[in-house]
């Protein structure tokens, strides 16, 4: 079995750091929570699982992130390739950036800009240099449209290091 550590800590690290970077916080644009209060934005427009829109009541976007570690044929590999897959999804009426001049894209494209510039070539999520595999996007649901990003890294297979 892989090393399932690096899932918390992979999550933890993105939902603070996307707490803390001012750009995305605008760019979620939320009607109810100030942009200064970015700790409450966790559970509301930022989370460490995949929500579902249809228990949301405000036209609102936000993006969940999920680590997957995908089953590997050989488990006596010394590594494994965990997957952190990241959901920007947008209600249709929220789709056009009217807060920030100057930005053309729509809400799911320029935030998915965002969080690729972040997290693109990154070093700090298990070993060597996380990679972004797939950016596409569709509809999630009725009103509901999605950009998913998947970064993949590298970590340690700590099955090899047990005994027996």
């Amino acid at each position: 079995m892989a090393n399932s550590s690096i899932i918390s800590k992979a999550k933890n690290k993105i939902v603070r750091e996307f707490i803390k970077n001012p750009e995305l916080i605008k760019a979620i644009d939320s009607k109810k929570i100030s942009e200064d209060q970015t700790e409450k934005f966790i559970g509301t427009h930022i989370f460490d699982y995949n929500q579902n829109p249809f228990t949301l009541q405000d036209v609102q976007t936000f993006i969940t992130i999920q680590v997957n570690i995908p089953n590997t044929l050989f488990h006596s590999q010394p590594f494994v390739k965990p997957q952190i897959e990241i959901w920007v999804i947008s209600h249709e009426r929220h789709m056009k950036v009217d807060n920030i001049p100057k930005v053309m894209a729509n809400r799911n494209d320029y935030i998915s800009e965002l969080i690729d510039d972040m997290l693109n070539g990154r070093t700090d999520f298990g070993i060597g240099e996380m990679v972004l595999v797939i950016n596409t996007e569709g509809i999630f649901q009725q009103d509901y449209v999605y950009r998913k990003l998947v970064f993949e890294a590298t970590d340690f297979n700590k099955s090899v290091c047990k005994n027996g």
